[in-house]
């Protein structure tokens, strides 16, 4: 039977952080980006794939405030938010799995006054199945994976996905229910899509490549799925959260029918921008074989390197959040 993801007890104390650095952010284009992605950060009352036609009041007031010598003095009061980046070494998904728990348990306990954090992780390779999926979409025995991979079953949404090395995940705890974010996981699936999506592209993808698709979920190029998304709440406080694929080796893909999606390709930032094919993967086969190994390139760090910092930046901009990034990882 699938191994389940364990359940400690933790101390949920605050943790320090650790060796820190300030994100430095663009505001001016990627807050306009942003609201035009997911739209206005307060009293949103409709979600669709269409971008807004003009910039949002909230991006010209962040203008205004800016011409007027405001801007540093906005920005310091946007919402702090401690990032856990340990994506430089690979981190066992139950491991990830228990700081999740205990940093959802500690903003729990904390209610208004607790701090919104994030984890930034690479796995080593593992097969996710969310609360309702099915296993018809592994094409292989739960009970007996590839060889180096694991098998979990979590309590995400959606069906069944893969992490490995080369993919970059980020696990937002954030307090839904409190300003500037929204109680509405509709909302919070979109902004996570804008977290890849901004990321995407300033990793040098076509921009007017780069979207949604109406009905999917994840954030798409040239239409290859390049990230997943998958979440929860817990009292409005979320965990799980999005994966992009950077440079990971798709062939991996094809022991599973990705989020149950058999007739579009996966993708990765590594693989558009060379021009290479990606992955289609059905039940009886997949446009690859998952045998195949992918060789590490000499600008793989280079492009993880950047893909960390791409994604924060659009992750602080997207959530409106003063970003404070540890490499170090939380203490529980």
């Amino acid at each position: 039977m699938l191994a389940p993801t364990p359940r400690t007890g933790v101390d949920a104390r605050r943790a320090p952080c650790g060796r820190a650095r300030r994100a430095r952010l663009r505001r001016g284009d990627r807050v306009a980006a942003r609201e035009a992605a997911v739209g206005p950060r307060r009293h949103q009352t409709s979600h669709t794939h269409s971008r807004a036609s003009s910039p949002s009041r909230a991006a010209t007031t962040r203008s205004t405030r800016d011409a007027a010598g405001e801007g540093d003095a906005y920005h310091h009061r946007r919402r702090a938010c401690v990032v856990y980046d340990v994506s430089d070494r690979l981190t066992p998904y139950d491991e990830a799995w228990v700081w999740q728990k205990a940093l959802l348990s500690r903003a729990l306990d904390a209610g208004d006054d607790s701090v919104d954090v994030a984890l930034i992780v690479q796995h080593p390779p593992t097969i996710t199945l969310g609360t309702g999926s099915t296993v018809d979409h592994l094409k292989f025995d739960a009970d007996a994976p590839p060889d180096g991979f694991a098998v979990r079953r979590c309590e995400r949404g959606g069906e069944a996905t893969y992490h490995g090395p080369g993919q970059l995940v980020v696990y937002p705890i954030l307090n839904l229910a409190r300003a500037p974010h929204q109680a509405d996981l509709h909302w919070y699936m979109r902004s996570l899509e804008a977290v890849a999506l901004g990321a995407m592209r300033e990793l040098g993808l076509d921009a007017s490549a780069c979207g949604r698709i109406e009905g999917l979920t994840g954030a798409w190029c040239d239409g290859h799925k390049l990230a997943a998304v998958g979440v929860r709440a817990r009292r409005w406080v979320s965990y799980h959260g999005v994966a992009l694929n950077v440079c990971p080796n798709l062939a991996h893909f094809a022991h599973i029918v990705p989020c149950g999606i058999d007739d579009r390709p996966v993708g990765s930032v590594s693989q558009m921008l060379r021009g290479e094919a990606g992955v289609v993967s059905r039940s009886d086969g997949a446009s690859t074989s998952a045998a195949s190994v992918r060789a590490p390139r000499d600008d793989d760090d280079q492009l993880l390197s950047r893909a960390r910092d791409a994604l924060i930046a659009s992750f602080a901009e997207t959530f409106d959040l003063d970003v404070e990034s540890s490499t170090s990882a939380p203490e529980l």
